[in-house]
């Protein structure tokens, strides 16, 4: 009557015991961060060191909330992932068992879980609550970036408008001959002629226009070998602008100007005067070849040199300097102001461009010529050149003008 009850398996109650012991021993080797998460982790093994409940993770490393769970602890210390096993985090021990048997990570554990309040870390081992973002959106690339944008916006515009430039003599001339053909019966005629001329005069101004504009002006190609720090300024632009090599004219004179001209970025020819070469230091020639190089990115080139040619067919009928007037308004306002900007992000030295501005209005040409050379649509590219107030009477009205020298030189100096 007073004896107790024999266990029919004095075997299973020694390794429950065992296994009890080894559980609150573990969970006092878990240190202070960990402590209630391992006491909570031992009870439970006491209570089912008999059934074996691998659902806990136990194995023989028991991985009990004891720091080997890479994510943190769970609400009980343990890692509730299915198949948990020693020596492999995926198996339930690390990131995958985390995700498929509940355990919180790291720092976002209830007050009072055992978890340690650690602030969440990436995979990489950064602090996300210290670490700034990393954001493409800020900084001088995305200046660059805009820039760049926009820049491709200005030559799409420049392409349609020298398109439209192209067809307009020959549509014209078309219209105006096939209008007379129908009215006196050859209307099919008329209507040939019509498309004849329109798509003959897009041709020839599209393709002839540039080399046009070089004739009028008297240029002649530059011998690297004579103009070493104009060919190595050119070169080093080009690099930092993503622009292939234009050809580099040169024309005598000696007035201080540039300009650019050409269908497209592999086509383009850049003219400069002897006088600009001679007279500029080297930050200033540096920030008018970027001046220039900015036009050929932009498509400028392709809009200068066919307006200047549509613009000699008018002249005979408009008189030079009307003529003059509609190249400037076919090229664009305000387009040597803008060129200005952006050659100020290109070059190492963005006042040179202000002192280049200040040197070439100030400039006296000695009685030269200006526009140079003899050509019939010389007189027509004064607004082509990056001084377009050259050879102008002194003194003249400059309100509202963004392309005259002295407005943008003025501008430079309220920066």
């Amino acid at each position: 009557m007073g004896d107790a009850p024999e266990d029919s398996d004095p075997g299973r109650s020694a390794r429950g015991s065992d296994t009890s012991a080894r559980s609150r021993a573990a969970g006092r080797a878990g240190g202070p961060a960990n402590g209630q998460g391992n006491r909570a982790a031992g009870k439970a093994e006491a209570g089912k060191a008999e059934g074996g409940n691998k659902r806990n993770g136990n194995n023989g490393n028991g991985n009990n909330g004891n720091g080997n769970n890479r994510n943190g602890n769970n609400r009980n210390g343990n890692n509730r992932g299915r198949g948990g096993s020693s020596g492999n985090p995926r198996a339930g021990g690390g990131r995958s068992g985390a995700r498929s048997g509940g355990s919180r990570p790291a720092g976002r554990g209830r007050p009072g879980d055992g978890g340690p309040k650690r602030s969440p870390a990436s995979e990489d081992g950064a602090d996300l609550t210290t670490d700034p973002p990393r954001s493409a959106g800020v900084g001088p690339a995305t200046a660059d970036r805009s820039g760049e944008r926009n820049e491709e916006e200005a030559a799409r515009a420049n392409r349609r408008r020298a398109v439209t430039i192209c067809l307009a003599p020959g549509v014209i001339t078309g219209a105006v001959v096939g209008t007379v053909l129908a009215i006196v019966g050859l209307a099919v005629v008329g209507a040939a002629v019509f498309v004849v001329a329109a798509l003959g005069g897009f041709v020839w101004l599209w393709r002839r226009a540039p080399r046009a504009v070089l004739r009028s002006v008297g240029a002649a190609p530059s011998d690297e070998w004579e103009h070493p720090r104009l060919h190595n300024l050119v070169d080093g632009l080009c690099a930092t602008m993503g622009l292939p090599r234009p050809a580099v004219w040169m024309v005598a004179s000696p007035v201080p100007n540039a300009m650019a001209v050409g269908r497209d970025p592999r086509t383009a020819s850049l003219v400069v005067t002897s006088g600009l070469e001679e007279s500029l230091s080297l930050v200033e020639l540096e920030g008018v070849l970027a001046h220039e190089l900015v036009h050929i990115k932009r498509y400028d080139t392709l809009v200068a040199g066919v307006a200047v040619a549509a613009a000699a067919l008018l002249a005979p009928f408009l008189g030079r300097q009307k003529a003059s007037d509609r190249v400037h308004s076919l090229v664009g306002w305000g387009r040597e102001f803008s060129a200005d900007q952006r050659a100020a992000s290109v070059v190492r030295y963005p006042p040179g461009i202000a002192s280049a501005l200040d040197a070439m209005a100030r400039a006296v040409g000695a009685g030269a010529q200006w526009p140079p050379g003899t050509g019939r649509s010389a007189p027509l590219t004064r607004w082509l050149w990056i001084d377009p107030m050259a050879g102008a009477p002194a003194g003249g009205p400059i309100e509202g003008n963004l392309d005259d020298t002295r407005v943008r030189a003025a501008a430079w100096a309220l920066d």
